[in-house]
């Protein structure tokens, strides 16, 4: 049509109706960011002001000198010298700064949810389709919603696990030091060292170094013992390093054996080039050779930081859970634990998965409630039935 210098036609049409539709679509899909823009823009405001206030409350904590907030959001007792008394108090002081920690870790999650939903409703608004959770769809990563990443203080479970977390460090940590030196009354030399580490749950080690050798071909033994907050002995743990005159293969050995309360015996033995060797007994059963090489930390390695003590007794028990799971599952692990310390599955999994728990929290926990707990799952666990 020159005189008006447009186009028609069948395809001026298809091409008309083409353009149409993808403004169509392109003003939808404008309309669709556009309100999930807005749904985040209004959660940013409630989830950010929630955010402050938890933060403010745990750098509060952190800078009183005394106690501090984990990547978990549990309110722990700072190790130092102290009494069982101001121990005992500090610990009641961290369960109620607890409560207000929880109460803003909640309103940090509940300013979550909603933006979640509100995103959520969104995009439904605009033809947003959410995955079935019972159909297959479940599979596939993002289908289906996360799990709590820290305890959740508002659940039984989740305040289960606040509370573990709680007494396993305290008996992880050091409150109080106290070193011994014994000496013969008749020539004054001196026959032994003993080292209390005292914890702040009440438990402790005691620790006794021999000035001298009893034996020509060894050095001098170190024993440990590992006595619960309630008096009871947890496991004793003997280690010895034989001389270069020793015989029958035990030149440059070091042995350390552990017997825990309710029998079962641990026998680790390391040779000068590192390679080490552990046979678990339990009563009344055959003794278990267990593959070390399964494991990442040489067995003998003592475990913990500054403050932390653990003794050989854990630290041999922390190195068996590694085995353990190498050689079966993380949740088989988790199960027998749980016949031992008498949590649910579903508490103890929980913190035992998570990154930032105390190491090996099962075994660290077994230790805390002390007794025949450890030597049980150690049995339940290696020796065969």
């Amino acid at each position: 049509m020159p005189e008006t210098k447009a186009w028609s036609g069948d395809a001026h049409n298809a091409a008309t109706a083409m353009f149409g539709r993808a403004k169509k679509q392109t003003d939808d899909f404008s309309k669709y960011t556009t309100a999930v823009g807005d749904a985040l823009s209004g959660a940013a405001g409630p989830i950010g002001s929630a955010r402050t206030a938890l933060l403010k409350k745990a750098d509060e904590i952190d800078n009183s000198g005394q106690l501090h907030v984990s990547d978990q959001w549990v309110v722990l007792v700072k190790g130092g010298q102290m009494t069982v008394e101001q121990a005992a108090a500090l610990e009641k002081r961290a369960q109620s700064e607890q409560i207000t920690v929880n109460r803003l870790l909640t309103d940090v999650g509940a300013a979550d949810e909603a933006g979640a939903a509100a995103v959520t409703a969104a995009g439904q608004s605009h033809g947003l389709q959410l995955p079935d959770p019972t159909s297959l769809d479940r599979m596939y990563p993002g289908a289906l919603k996360p799990g709590d990443e820290v305890p959740n203080p508002f659940s039984y479970v989740g305040a289960t696990q606040q509370a573990i977390l709680r007494d396993t460090e305290m008996s992880q940590t050091v409150r109080e030091t106290k070193v011994d030196t014994q000496y013969n009354p008749n020539t004054g030399e001196a026959v032994a060292t003993t080292t209390t580490r005292y914890m702040m749950d009440g438990s402790k080690h005691i620790e006794t170094v021999d000035a001298k050798p009893n034996f020509s071909d060894r050095g001098p033994l170190t024993t440990n013992v590992h006595i619960d907050k309630n008096g009871n002995e947890v496991s004793r743990t003997t280690t010895v390093t034989y001389n270069n005159s020793a015989q029958h293969g035990m030149a440059g050995k070091t042995t350390s054996t552990t017997v825990y309360a309710n029998g079962t015996v641990a026998n680790v033995t390391k040779w000068p080039d590192g390679k080490e060797e552990l046979v678990i007994t339990e009563p009344n059963k055959p003794p278990t050779h267990v593959p070390v090489n399964l494991i990442d930390h040489p067995i003998l390695t003592p475990l913990g930081a500054t403050g932390k003590y653990f003794g050989p007794g854990v630290s041999v028990a922390t190195s068996l859970w590694d085995i353990a799971v190498a050689q079966s599952s993380f949740e088989r692990c988790v199960a027998i634990a749980e016949g031992v310390t008498s949590v649910t599955t579903g508490t103890l999994g929980g913190i035992a998965a998570s990154g930032t728990g105390p190491l090996a929290i099962p075994i660290s926990m077994a230790a805390a409630l002390g007794g025949e707990t450890l030597g049980n799952w150690i049995g339940n666990t290696f020796c065969p039935r």
